[in-house]
């Protein structure tokens, strides 16, 4: 009896062996590194938009024969397209054109005669820069505007000047290449007609923006 089980014991203990020998460790999986992703750059690129505002201007025509200022206010309206470039540290540059469609006269009171301008287009260089989710920026570049004149008071004072224009902005982020944001504007319009009158334009904007 005890030869019989230690004979059964050895046998459980060669096949426990045999079995254990048998097994093999399950093969490891690869280790694989991905890249973090990284946001592309949002404000760097082309971008079109459309903008509507309002425009203050005051036509200085000072002369022999119309010593008066005159003012006026009006909305305005048109559409802009550029390109932004992307510097260091949040920085960003690049060119925008910028046309608008006006409809600013002026009027004298006692002949009825007329001073107007009905558009505007400009090219700026603009300076900006993120902040958080938007883009605070500063322009500076050239303006023209076309004048006309109705009467004997503004004689001369057809025709077009090209002058300086200033202005400052903020963009915001509304999602994947939409942004929405406001603009104001400093124009100068020096030695205008034959009279040699000056005629300074203001205009505050709401922009709408697709950006590429």
């Amino acid at each position: 009896m005890i030869k019989t089980t230690t004979l059964s014991a050895l046998m459980i203990s060669s096949a426990a062996l045999a079995y254990a020998g048998n097994l093999e460790p399950a093969p490891a999986e690869p280790v694989v590194f991905e890249p973090a992703a990284v946001a592309a750059p949002f404000w760097a690129g082309g971008y079109a938009g459309v903008q509507l505002g309002y425009v203050y201007s005051e036509f200085d025509l000072g002369s022999a024969t119309s010593p008066d200022d005159f003012d006026d206010d009006s909305v305005i309206g048109g559409f802009n397209f550029g390109y932004l470039w992307e510097l260091n540290n949040g920085w960003h540059i690049g060119p925008e054109f910028q046309y608008d469609f006006a409809d600013v006269s002026v009027a004298d009171a006692g002949t009825g005669d007329t001073a107007s301008f009905d558009e505007i287009a400009r090219l700026k260089l603009i300076v900006g820069r993120e902040v958080g989710q938007g883009l605070v920026y500063g322009s500076a570049g050239i303006a023209y505007a076309s004048f006309d004149d109705v009467g004997t008071i503004f004689d001369g004072f057809d025709g077009s000047d090209t002058n300086y224009v200033l202005g400052f902005g903020y963009d915001h982020r509304l999602g994947e290449n939409w942004t929405l944001g406001g603009e104001y504007m400093y124009h100068a319009f020096n030695g205008v007609g034959a009279s040699g009158g000056d005629v300074d334009v203001n205009t505050l904007h709401v922009k709408a923006t697709y950006r590429f």
